[in-house]
């Protein structure tokens, strides 16, 4: 949805004057950034402890001075996503001098700035914190809050677009509670026949992939769980060559003595301090320094470590563990985060297919399929792939196409299942939840617009973009289409966003709920993650 709307700077002036000491804080002096030069895509680093670059495209070759637009994938009211992305975007300030920050869920100035000037640092940061633990500010608000930088918040809505989209959230809140009991008892029906008409290989496949998408279940785990059922079914593992080369990097890993790599590369620093150039031993040095600073990266470093070996006539064969550690820190950084995804979700369609082996379990996996596409839907959650595949299969009569195949394994295993007026009522339900993405998808050329305006308008060459991630294939589509150099961040993410919260905070922030509500649920969740 986004940031939904944001709050009226008068409530959130109150909200600190509450929380904090009294008194104006005495202007500080601006912290200071590394001048904005011609930036590649190349420039952009993310450290792995807090987010991932997921794609980048430089601009179109002939382009003369082209701005360069980091578009971050935001998770929604989530506390650990939120603090990552505060921690990006000091890098990027730090770095590269970002100044201009560009939003959805706002329409022009959304700067919290002026906030700045009530209470004391500490206590700034402990109430925006608290609010940012609520999700009633996100990460870049909670940095315009409590730092010194000179930052652009700029709202890129079009307002008639996003009131459209957050009417349609409204409409499709209003129809959740009604369906909700019926999935869920479609939900159990599915379970139940699973035992009796599924192969327990299927079973097991499936309840990882449920497991696997609530975040219960590591990439790595998932990755072993489908290679193993696909060497089973004797599908070559050289079919999926991100799968295959994520597998051997973690084998690498699983094999290292880090003790080892640790006292060969001291062996192998001591030489080289005696052989090598000094200039060159110099920029190893500062390259060490700067991957400690999390500004170079493991990749670059131990590279530039081999080369000079090798020009300083040092065999690496001579130091096995620190050559093998060299070798894993190549292959990893060869990992392809979003590839590695895709094939994933390939080989898990395929080796469901191959291990439905009756006509009564490929239907049954079939109806499988389509009920978590259509929970996802009414939780409001889908995936652009998702969106995707709902779509195809069409929305008219979906559920109550699962009446008869269901009733019938139902009775023949003393099951229960919902009638087919029940699932009638579903069906009738999805046109206006399906609106949600409707509206929503109608607000991404306005959003890049809009975007491409302000940063004309600057004229600064580097910007960042935040929305959400149903948004993003689209708008780094028509933001390559436009001609800007353009990196795709995700940040790290191990913790399931709480829909219910979520929710909540959409509700307040647009006036059909309450700020207990959304204080409530916030105040009973588990403790967030710290920020590293």
């Amino acid at each position: 949805m986004g940031h939904a709307v944001r709050l009226r700077h008068g409530v959130w002036a109150l909200l600190i004057l509450v929380g904090a000491a009294q008194g104006a804080l005495a202007q500080s002096a601006q912290r200071s950034s590394s001048p904005i030069r011609d930036l590649q895509v190349s420039d952009i680093f993310v450290p792995a402890e807090v987010g991932y670059v997921t794609e980048a495209t430089e601009p179109p070759a002939g382009s003369v001075r082209a701005p360069l637009v980091i578009h971050i994938q935001e998770a929604h009211t989530n506390y650990e996503a939120q603090r990552h992305l505060v921690s990006i975007l000091e890098q990027l300030i730090q770095d590269h001098g970002l100044k201009l920050i560009l939003v959805e869920g706002g329409r022009g100035d959304v700067s919290l700035a002026y906030l700045r000037a009530y209470g004391s640092p500490d206590n700034r940061r402990a109430v925006a914190d608290k609010y940012l633990k609520a999700g009633i500010i996100s990460g870049e608000e909670y940095l315009d809050i409590v730092s010194d930088h000179p930052l652009i918040l700029w709202g890129v809505e079009q307002d008639d677009l996003y009131q459209r989209n957050l009417e349609a959230f409204i409409e499709a809140e209003e129809l959740r509670a009604t369906v909700i009991p019926t999935l869920a008892a479609v939900r159990q029906t599915v379970q139940s026949l699973k035992s009796e008409l599924s192969n327990p290989e299927l079973t097991d496949l499936q309840v990882k992939a449920d497991a696997f998408r609530r975040a219960e279940l590591g990439l790595a785990d998932y990755a072993e769980a489908l290679a193993g059922a696909a060497a089973r079914q004797g599908i070559a593992e050289t079919e999926y060559s991100h799968l295959q080369r994520f597998r051997a990097v973690r084998r690498l890993e699983q094999a290292l003595d880090l003790a080892a790599v640790q006292q060969e590369q001291q062996a192998l620093t001591k030489e080289l301090s005696v052989r090598a150039d000094g200039q060159a031993l110099a920029d190893l040095v500062a390259q060490a320094q700067g991957m400690k600073d999390g500004k170079v990266t493991r990749e670059a470093f131990y590279t530039r470590l081999e080369q000079l070996a090798v020009a300083s006539n040092l065999r690496l064969d001579d130091s096995p563990h620190l050559a093998s550690y060299i070798t894993y820190v190549k292959e990893r950084a060869q990992v392809q985060t979003t590839a590695l995804s895709t094939e994933l979700d390939t080989l898990a369609a395929r080796l469901q297919e191959a291990l439905a082996t009756t006509p009564e379990s490929r239907q049954l996996q079939e109806i499988e399929q389509q009920l978590l596409l259509v929970e996802n839907l009414v939780a409001l959650r889908l995936s652009p792939s998702e969106h995707q595949s709902l779509q195809a299969a069409g929305l008219s009569g979906l559920c109550a196409g699962w009446d008869r195949f269901l009733s019938t394994q139902a009775g023949r295993h003393g099951l229960q299942s919902p009638s087919a007026a029940q699932l009638r009522e579903v069906d009738q339900a999805l046109p206006t939840l399906w609106g949600f993405y409707t509206a929503a998808s109608t607000r991404d050329e306005a959003l890049v617009g809009n975007a491409m305006a302000k940063i004309r308008e600057t004229q600064e060459p580097l910007a960042v973009l935040i929305t959400g991630g149903f948004h993003s294939p689209q708008i780094t589509k028509r933001l390559q289409d436009a001609g800007v150099g353009t990196v795709v961040v995700a940040p790290k993410v191990t913790r399931a966003t709480d829909e219910e919260l979520y929710r909540a905070v959409v509700k307040y922030k647009s006036g059909h709920g309450s700020y207990e509500d959304v204080m409530a649920i916030a105040n009973r969740a588990a403790p967030a993650a710290s920020l590293p």
